[in-house]
């Protein structure tokens, strides 16, 4: 079922054309949205479902201090000069 939340106008913010989400639509701060426009100028915005790892959660709780301890640094190892006896 469709809610109608009300009519909303257009407004300028910095370089932005923004429109205002009504708390009682239930938008938590943060969440990620896609927008889609029909021919006949319809937007439709939809949530986004999100496969980023580094935005859909699933990184929240690692620590990543403990893994670097864990596997060192790959920021701090040398590459490219593997021993390799053939």
């Amino acid at each position: 079922m469709k809610k109608k939340l009300g009519m909303f106008i257009a407004r300028k913010v910095g370089n932005s054309i923004v429109l205002t989400v009504p708390s009682k639509a239930g938008v938590k701060l943060g969440e990620r949205f896609e927008l889609t426009q029909k021919d006949n100028d319809t937007l439709i915005y939809k949530k986004a479902i999100d496969s980023n790892p580094w935005f859909n959660g699933e990184y929240d709780d690692i620590d990543f201090k403990k893994e670097i301890a864990k596997i060192g640094n790959p920021d701090t190892m040398q590459v490219g000069k593997e021993n390799i006896s053939w």
